[in-house]
């Protein structure tokens, strides 16, 4: 079952997939700066989406990446989203 989970434990898990797959240190990203400042291309775009999915029991598209560009705004988006699904589950 999922459970609700914070904006900010969303980026705390967030920081360091992205930080991986973009071959940087954590502290270098940025979470006010955009995906596409930060290096993220579609692909490590479908990557960080797929991460998300799994993670959280989603099923979002890569245009959440573009929605959302960076980790603050789409940190924000998950945990509503999740929020969403433990409510409908209810």
């Amino acid at each position: 079952m999922t459970t609700l989970v914070s904006a900010d434990s969303i980026r705390d898990e967030l920081r360091p997939h992205l930080a991986g797959i973009l071959y940087c240190e954590i502290e270098e990203i940025d979470d006010d700066a955009t995906f596409a400042d930060l290096g993220l291309d579609s692909v490590l775009g479908v990557e960080l989406v797929a991460f998300v999915n799994t993670k959280y029991g989603l099923e979002e598209i890569l245009d959440t990446v573009y929605d959302h560009p960076t980790v603050n705004q789409l940190s924000a988006y998950v945990s509503g989203r999740v929020a969403d699904l433990v409510a409908n589950a209810k």
